[in-house]
């Protein structure tokens, strides 16, 4: 039996939106500051863009929220109410990195020299900051997949893995050990690929009697 299918569709549809906007909107915001003159010859075409699909991430990401929570809070509220938080955090720091970045291209020229550093160092935290929440919900989401098998044990498996290896890579970035992040967030966009073209096909099939779990978190 498949159980709420239309939000299965949904989740899987915003899991990819997000994950591709976010990757081609933060390269092109990044590529159009860094590429810049020292601050002063910003490409507005793709920072302009690179924002908006950046706020589109953002917004995807709290669609997800949304339309999970129900779904969550059948078999664990602690975990549905955890993943909202973690992942309404997430979207709220990605859409301040996407302000950072706007702002030094309104800084005034004379200014923006000396701002811009700072704003990038910001727009740095605060990205790593949001993986680790992203990272730390996500655990636990995917740990009540794997418990009420709501999708094959080994997909809720790696999506574990993968979301602790994200806040893992977080944590480290946090302290200057940035040369692990891309080859710790590989585990998680396996899964953030494989995970939405399951609920295409499937969609949400438990083989354990729905009914709520007990929290353990």
């Amino acid at each position: 039996m498949k159980l709420y299918r239309k939000q299965a569709v949904g989740i899987g549809i915003l899991f990819l939106t997000a994950m591709a906007s976010y990757m081609v909107g933060s390269e092109l915001t990044s590529s159009s500051v860094n590429s810049a003159n020292q601050f002063t010859n910003i490409n507005m075409n793709f920072l302009q863009i690179g924002i908006i699909l950046e706020f589109i991430n953002s917004a995807a990401v709290l669609g997800i929220a949304v339309l999970f929570h129900r779904i969550l809070k059948t078999y664990s509220e602690t975990t549905s109410i955890l993943y909202v938080l973690s992942r309404s955090l997430e979207a709220f720091l990605l859409l301040i990195c996407s302000v950072c970045t706007l702002t030094i291209a309104l800084t005034n020229p004379q200014n923006v020299q000396v701002v811009a550093p700072y704003l990038l160092s910001m727009r740095e935290l605060l990205f790593q900051t949001a993986m680790i929440a992203l990272g730390a919900g996500s655990i636990f989401m995917c740990q009540t997949l794997f418990i009420s098998r709501l999708i094959p044990r080994p997909l809720s498996i790696l999506g574990i893995v993968g979301y602790a290896a994200l806040l893992l890579s977080g944590l480290l970035s946090l302290f200057g050990y940035h040369q692990f992040g891309m080859m710790l967030f590989i585990p998680g966009a396996l899964f953030e690929i494989a995970f939405p073209l399951w609920l295409f096909w499937k969609g949400f099939t438990p083989k354990a009697p729905n009914g709520r779990l007990t929290d353990s978190v």
